[in-house]
């Protein structure tokens, strides 16, 4: 059985660590304390660790980490130097790690180096269970800043992961769901699936509990980010920048600048 559990770290970041096997893996490190507290609490070896892009909120707690657990093996993104690894991944890798297959895809738009990691489990059910952790690629209702790269390629990557199947859990690394949800909300206020998704992420909140992971299906039903076809975010791109849209990343670029200025 696949444990996932995320451990808070900074301000809104999670640290996904997983345990399969009889084996550990953690993704994006950014502090090396919370991280090293949990292993040594529940009695943990790190065997892995996953970085899916270069920003200082995903590595700093690696050179820590590495220390206290140096027979760990990092796979990170091969398109920027990142601290300590071990193997460089570019993107249409495959890995075999912990009894799970990997894929391994490159995804830029926040980041020109970003990855992200697919796996699968088999449910006692028979059901395929999908999994990525996807870094700062997408988020629950949002997706990451355009830092690196165009609107295409960001929109691109986003539909990459909107074609898994519906039930596919995405592990991503902030805890920014209400945030997101106000501003999707700005763009479609009669979504009614959104206005739902707020009332339960703010009883999530209010628990202390993280309103991650989400699913392709949350995502498609609230995200504006993956909703660029649809005509309330077209409009709301059109009434912002005062041009007609005619494509669905061209409706993206606008409503991440909007977001940018939300």
């Amino acid at each position: 059985m696949l444990r996932i559990t995320p451990i808070a770290i900074l301000q809104d970041n999670y640290v996904w660590l997983l345990e399969h096997n009889q084996q550990t893996l953690i993704v994006d490190p950014g502090e090396a304390q919370p991280v090293l507290d949990y292993l040594e609490q529940h009695n943990l070896k790190l065997d892995y660790i996953f970085v899916t892009h270069k920003h200082w909120d995903h590595v700093t707690g690696i050179e820590a980490i590495k220390a206290a657990f140096p027979d760990s093996i990092l796979y990170g993104t091969g398109h920027f130097d990142i601290p300590c690894r071990d193997i460089a991944l570019l993107g249409g890798e495959s890995l075999e790690l912990m009894g799970l297959n990997w894929k391994v895809w490159h995804t830029p738009g926040h980041t020109l180096d970003h990855i992200v990691f697919h796996t699968q489990t088999q449910e006692d059910n028979g059901v395929v269970q999908d999994y990525v952790f996807s870094g700062d690629n997408i988020f629950a209702c949002g997706c990451g800043r355009m830092f690196e790269g165009t609107a295409q390629q960001f929109h691109h990557s986003l539909q990459s992961l909107m074609a898994l199947p519906l039930h596919t859990k995405l592990y991503c690394t902030h805890e920014y769901t209400l945030a997101n949800i106000n501003f999707a909300l700005h763009i479609e206020p009669n979504n009614t699936y959104t206005l739902h998704r707020q009332d339960v992420s703010q009883s999530l909140r209010n628990n202390a509990q993280p309103t991650l992971p989400t699913t392709v299906a949350d995502e498609l039903k609230s995200n504006p980010f993956v909703r660029c076809d649809q005509p309330d975010v077209i409009r709301a791109a059109e009434h912002f920048s005062g041009k007609v849209m005619g494509k669905p990343e061209e409706v993206f670029a606008v409503i991440r600048q909007m977001k940018d200025q939300f």
